[in-house]
């Protein structure tokens, strides 16, 4: 859009409907906030949860589980060594009942994982990450509804209403029948760039340049075996296409680093046709988001393969891009499925095995990695992370590959200088570093979801809960605080 000289509107005064009257308000159904509109209302408070998509789950639902995991031995680090995750492929599958009834008792993370799983003994492993991304919108949903939450879909967030300027009394919605007002004794912000919070004029912490966007696909119309004998015809690659890559590709993506240069390395079996496709067609294997980024799809190669005639995978993004700028993400958004478009159709032309592939689906949210996040009471730092520092207000232990677990205090969830709201998730907290882990988040929004309903009960700010009553609450219903002294 061309730049032009800030001109505004002047609105005449609005009379909006109030279309709700509850204790609390989420806004984002993500997997901090579904958790803590379920944590909410097991507390007895009266809760709606407010999400733009028809479906729950964020990256993991919505987002076709664009990437990541979830970790347990931040569950138990002496029962699960590190590494041990769920992911979309299943890989801690083979835990056993025994664990799988541990984890169920794990707070709302642990119940949530351990029902996910329980469908494999329903519809049979998960084939792919799509698939795995359907269950967890199911269970989300169910969750939710057990719950009592009033569930509002396909809705966006609007303006928060605010009282002297700094507390904020709930929220304006615009849906399929308008613009309503929802008033809320607390908000939760899981928007996962604090997007709400911002409107608020709550001090923010600006948000990474580095996002690590990924979008998720499904080829079909493969010939897996075909496919698989091709490749296995190319065991190794003739130095001159690996010259070519690295003196003619790997220049022009300029990202030689991280995953696009990984992604290079797994096409060098097929350098020669990609080669052949830029010639010939002009295909750029590392495509172009607009001037502002590249993307790269995770090329089909050793267990990244097409199964039962689906190749289902992820393409990823890097580069300057501003996830708060509207503009880089309708270029994201558009450029990112041409890029899947023009993909399958060099597949289609060049790669055997792929003659009738035809694209079937692209994610209709693109996951980020980091986004905006509030100024809290206490901001976690690497610093903190990396001496396993401790909290005397933890709200859960975290430490996932790290030699000592370090603590998440309470004030983390705590905007500076606005009242009646909190955050969870990525929203509460700017990497570095890294919270962003399912188990992570999920257990910010349990955390989050209580400190609302306590608040409301008790007639006091976020702020000044007991928070010693909220950790008896967290210990007796699974979460891990580490040392006792944190019970009451």
């Amino acid at each position: 859009m061309a730049a032009m000289a800030m001109q505004y509107l002047k609105e005449s005064q609005k009379t909006t409907p109030i279309i709700a009257d509850v204790d609390v308000a989420v806004v984002g159904g993500g997997a901090a906030g579904f958790v803590a509109a379920i944590a909410a209302a097991r507390e007895g408070a009266s809760t709606v949860l407010i999400e733009r998509f028809g479906t729950l789950g964020g990256c993991m639902g919505t987002g076709g589980w664009a990437a990541g995991a979830v970790y347990f031995s931040d569950f138990d680090r002496t029962r699960f060594p590190p590494h041990t995750y769920y992911g979309w492929s299943g890989a801690s599958r083979q835990l056993g009942q025994e664990n799988i009834d541990f984890i169920r008792t794990c707070g709302i993370t642990g119940e949530w994982i351990a029902r996910v799983l329980d469908l494999d003994k329903q519809f049979g492993p998960s084939p792919h990450r799509v698939a795995s991304s359907m269950r967890v919108s199911h269970v989300c949903s169910q969750m939710v509804q057990e719950a009592g939450i009033d569930l509002m879909l396909s809705t966006y967030a609007g303006d928060p209403i605010m009282e002297d300027e700094h507390i904020v009394r709930g929220l304006t919605v615009h849906n399929t029948d308008g613009r309503g007002a929802i008033r809320a004794g607390v908000t939760i912000d899981t928007t996962g760039n604090s997007g709400f919070a911002a409107r608020t004029y709550a001090p923010l912490m600006q948000c990474n340049w580095q996002p690590s966007m990924n979008i998720t696909f499904i080829i079909a119309g493969c010939d897996d075996a075909k496919f698989a004998a091709f490749m296995a015809n190319r065991p190794t690659v003739p130095n001159h296409w690996n010259q070519w890559i690295d003196e003619v590709l790997i220049p022009d993506a300029t990202y030689t680093q991280g995953r696009l240069g990984a992604h290079l390395n797994r096409m060098r079996p097929v350098a020669d046709l990609v080669r052949q496709a830029r010639e010939e067609d002009g295909y750029e294997i590392i495509g172009h988001i607009g001037n502002i980024g590249r993307i790269a799809v995770v090329f089909p190669w050793g267990s990244k393969c097409p199964q039962n005639g689906l190749f289902c995978e992820r393409a990823d993004i890097e580069g300057k891009i501003d996830t708060l700028d509207a503009e880089h993400m309708s270029l994201v958004e558009y450029h990112a499925r041409q890029y899947m478009t023009q993909t399958t159709g060099f597949l289609r032309k060049y790669v055997p095995g792929f003659e009738n592939a035809y694209l079937l689906y692209t994610s209709p949210y693109i996951g980020t990695r980091g986004g905006r996040a509030i100024e809290a009471e206490r901001v976690i730092t690497e610093e903190d992370r990396d001496e396993g520092r401790r909290f005397d207000d933890v709200i859960y232990e975290f430490g996932e590959g790290l030699t000592e677990p370090s603590d998440v205090p309470f004030r983390q969830l705590i905007p500076k200088r606005v009242e009646n709201l909190l955050a969870a998730g990525v929203s509460a907290h700017r990497k570095p570093p890294n919270l962003r882990c399912r188990e992570s988040v999920m257990k910010m929004g349990h955390a989050a979801g209580i400190t609302a309903a306590m608040s409301v009960h008790a007639g006091v700010a976020p702020r000044k809960i007991d928070v010693h009553q909220l950790q008896q609450k967290l210990i007796d219903s699974g979460v891990n605080l580490g040392d006792a002294r944190h019970a009451t």
